[in-house]
């Protein structure tokens, strides 16, 4: 492997200071410092000019649910579908090019955009007999016609699952929503991929991720209660896996994976075993997320999709085998059930990296928790700026003060580790920076409870400082130090001199894992 030269712009080493280049030897970061001083040391070495731009520790996306993104990109995307009409026109067109008996699948749509839930009947029209399972954007909600049903087993005698909820119509009959839980009763029946096929989307998913500057991620998937850690496996086997990735555990796993001694860090450079993944409630979008207090207009609490008792026995047992958590938690009523399970595991296993996931809606009592217990807040920024027309929907003016409350956890002593929960958000580091520091959307003209903002500093930090604090990998992540991993991504401009603006404009350069660039911009 030949020495690469990063040059043409500031490194941001990620500890408050900057250098001029980067020498890259085997893998690692051999020096740093100016760039004519690192040419002589390295006279051969390969070169990559930043062009003016931010060399910046790799982004590491610390939620992700890889696998499933990589797969949408070849199904139905409903994200542009503005009424129900528009989407059922979508289906219809995708319906035409599937062969015989093949699921319609994917979605993406947005009920709060349409103003209601669509139906069974309506898809029943345009989906050419097809069986057809349509998630919501938030992926907690699915929109199923008859024939799905039928093969589901699901009729107006069927009870819904606890912490589950079946939508019927004005006759009794299953409307053709199911949310949280009973979202099992048609995955069960919708065939998983292949073997094969989630190797062909881990390959596509690792040459988009890659151009978004990620060099790794934590994947939280599950198909039918299966790990796809084949895939990685087969890349790294083959010598083709060139991102760090962290591999989660899925509850209903929870058995085998401490059956077979498994913990979480176990693995090499480039796979692991991750977090042991647990849902304790839905989602703002679908109104599923767990409140202390109704919605907004309503006397709904959303739903805790486990009971507090059975989570904190859970947690306990995952952590008696060296195997951290990564609970998801949106509304405060789920977030504090959270933090009241793994408080005990500070004490009896501390080296653990205990994680709640996304803590959109937080008890202000709560916020202080993260910093005080260890905790680590895994959140993805987009999220405030897609969401905050729902939370003050929702939620009201009294709670989202304390709502993605970024600022007031970090300054409490809580790690943030960022990342992008797609396929319900865009995979990209970049929509993410722009959300925390702007705490807006481009078209928006003033920030949303901006007392909350983090500096670029702070948002760089969750990406990469952050996150790998997060998967256990600070000894040789997160920062640009000499030693570490030669992972870096480079950024088309310095985004700590320009405006917001240009923030939400910015694009990554050049991504490079081990010291290999895995992706460069023409030009």
């Amino acid at each position: 492997m030949r020495p690469l030269i990063i040059h043409g712009g500031r490194v941001h080493v990620g500890d408050g200071t900057s250098a001029e280049a980067l020498l890259a030897r085997e893998g690692r970061i051999a020096a740093l410092g100016r760039a004519a001083d690192l040419r002589r040391e390295a006279p051969g070495a390969e070169t990559l000019d930043a062009r003016g731009g931010l060399v910046v520790p790799g982004w590491c996306d610390a939620h992700v649910h890889f696998i499933w993104w990589a797969l949408q990109m070849a199904q139905l995307d409903l994200r542009d579908a503005a009424t129900v009409d528009a989407a059922l026109t979508a289906v219809a067109a995708h319906a035409r090019r599937l062969p015989a008996g093949a699921w319609i699948l994917g979605g993406r749509f947005d009920k709060n955009a349409w103003g209601r839930w669509p139906t069974a009947s309506e898809l029943d029209r345009v989906s050419a007999g097809h069986p057809a399972a349509l998630r919501s954007r938030d992926g907690h909600s699915r929109w199923v016609n008859s024939e799905a049903l039928r093969r589901a087993r699901v009729t107006r005698d069927t009870p819904a699952p606890p912490g589950g909820a079946i939508f019927h119509d004005e006759r009794g009959e299953p409307a053709g929503v199911l949310q949280e839980n009973a979202n099992g009763l048609i995955d069960a029946v919708v065939p998983p991929p292949t073997d094969d096929e989630m190797l062909a989307a881990a390959r596509l998913g690792q040459r988009e991720a890659w151009r978004r500057g990620l060099v790794g991620f934590e994947s939280l998937d599950a198909f039918s209660e299966r790990v796809p850690l084949a895939a990685f496996e087969r890349m790294r086997a083959a010598g083709e896996l060139g991102m760090r990735v962290s591999a989660g555990i899925p509850r209903a796993r929870l058995d085998e994976a401490l059956g077979l001694g498994l913990r979480t860090g176990f693995g090499d450079e480039w796979l692991r075993i991750g977090h042991l993944k647990i849902f304790t409630d839905g989602a703002l979008g679908s109104q599923t997320a767990a409140l202390d207090e109704p919605y907004a207009g309503t006397d709904d609490r959303g739903l805790l999709t486990i009971e507090p008792a059975a989570l904190e026995r859970d947690v306990a047992r995952a952590a008696a085998g060296g195997i951290a958590v990564a609970v998801h938690a949106i509304g405060d009523r789920a977030v504090h059930a959270a933090l009241e399970a793994i408080a005990p595991t500070r004490a009896t296993a501390p080296e653990l990296r205990q994680k709640v996931e996304h803590l959109q809606l937080v008890r202000a009592d709560d916020l202080t928790r993260f910093g005080s217990l260890g905790i680590i807040a895994s959140m993805q920024p987009i999220h405030a700026t897609s969401d905050r027309d729902l939370a003050d929907r929702y939620w009201g003016a009294r709670r989202v003060v304390r709502a993605y409350a970024w600022r007031t956890l970090l300054a409490s002593g809580a790690v943030l580790a960022f990342g992008s929960d797609a396929p319900v958000e865009p995979i990209d580091p970049l929509l993410g920076i722009h959300a925390a520091v702007a705490r807006r959307r481009p078209h928006d003209a003033e920030a949303w409870t901006p007392a909350q903002r983090l500096s670029v500093d702070e948002a760089l930090a969750g990406y990469a400082r952050g996150a790998a604090y997060a998967l256990g990998r600070e000894r040789e992540a997160g920062t640009l130090a000499v030693g570490k991993r030669a992972d870096v991504t480079v950024v088309d401009r310095d985004l700590a001199r320009v405006s917001e603006d240009e923030l939400a404009t910015a694009r990554v350069r050049a991504t490079v894992t081990g010291g290999i660039v895995r992706h460069a911009e023409d030009g």
